[in-house]
C-alpha cells in the first residue's frame, strides 16, 4: 500500500472536500479537532467528511475493527460492491395482509321460523 501523508482537516480542506475539488482515499489518516482518525467518505449532499476517529486507549486492533465496521456499514472502499447486492436482497416494504373481518352474527331477539317470515 502506498504511503499517504496525514492530512490536516482545516476549514479550507473541508470546503474543498465538500465541493469535490479534493478527494481522499478511504483509510487515509487525517488530523482534526477530534484528534487523529481514518477518513471514510464525504457526503456529497451535505459536504460532511466522515472519519473513524481514534479514541483514547485504543490499540491497533480495536481501531481497525471500528474502521472495518464503518466501511462495511457505509459501503465504503472495497465494500462498495456489496451495496447493490444488499439492495437487491432487501425485502421491500410489504403492507401487512388484510384479514377478513367477520361481521358479528346478529341473533334475533325472538325466535322465528321460515314460515313466520313468509307470512310477515
Amino acid at each position: 500500500m502506498p504511503y499517504f501523508p496525514t492530512i490536516e482537516l482545516t476549514p479550507q480542506v473541508k470546503m474543498l472536500l465538500a465541493r469535490g475539488a479534493l478527494t481522499l482515499n478511504p483509510g487515509q489518516w487525517v488530523r482534526g479537532e477530534k484528534g487523529r482518525g481514518r477518513f471514510l467518505r464525504t457526503d456529497p449532499r451535505t459536504g460532511t467528511a466522515h472519519v473513524s476517529w481514534l479514541r483514547p486507549g485504543d490499540d491497533w486492533d480495536t481501531a481497525s475493527q471500528r474502521f472495518h465496521r464503518a466501511c462495511r456499514k457505509g459501503y465504503i472502499g472495497k465494500y462498495r460492491g456489496l451495496y447493490e447486492f444488499d439492495k437487491a436482497n432487501r425485502t421491500a416494504e410489504i403492507p401487512p395482509l388484510r384479514r377478513k373481518v367477520r361481521a358479528p352474527v346478529q341473533m334475533p331477539l325472538f325466535g322465528y321460523r321460515a314460515k313466520d317470515a313468509a307470512h310477515a
